[in-house]
């Protein structure tokens, strides 16, 4: 599932890091990206339908490095959802090494 935020206009430019969420309760991640895409400074939210393994994922795409920070910050500790920060720029260079290769 897909939806754009609020902050999404034509010719505007969002963040390349983007805060990633991982949940077992799919309506608490959908609900939690819902009033996230509300914000104003707010790009994409997007969800996997099918969990892996019993985990939902979903992805937040926020207008500015330091507010993908900023929520980073609020739900780092939230007791229900994981989240995390991904930064293509930085992890780019690592995929190529991967590809094929399975998490342990």
């Amino acid at each position: 599932m897909q939806r754009s935020g609020a902050g999404r206009k034509p010719g505007v430019t969002y963040s390349q890091r983007k805060l990633c969420f991982v949940a077992t309760d799919r309506t608490l991640l959908a609900e939690t990206l819902l009033e996230l895409s509300k914000r104003s400074d707010c790009y994409a939210v997007k969800y996997s339908v099918q969990p892996k393994n019993g985990m939902y994922l979903g992805r937040c795409f926020m207008l500015e490095d330091n507010l993908v920070g900023e929520m980073w910050q609020r739900f780092k500790r939230h007791p229900r959802l994981m989240c995390t920060i991904q930064d293509d720029d930085f992890t780019a260079q690592f995929r190529s090494r991967t590809s094929g290769e399975s998490a342990t």
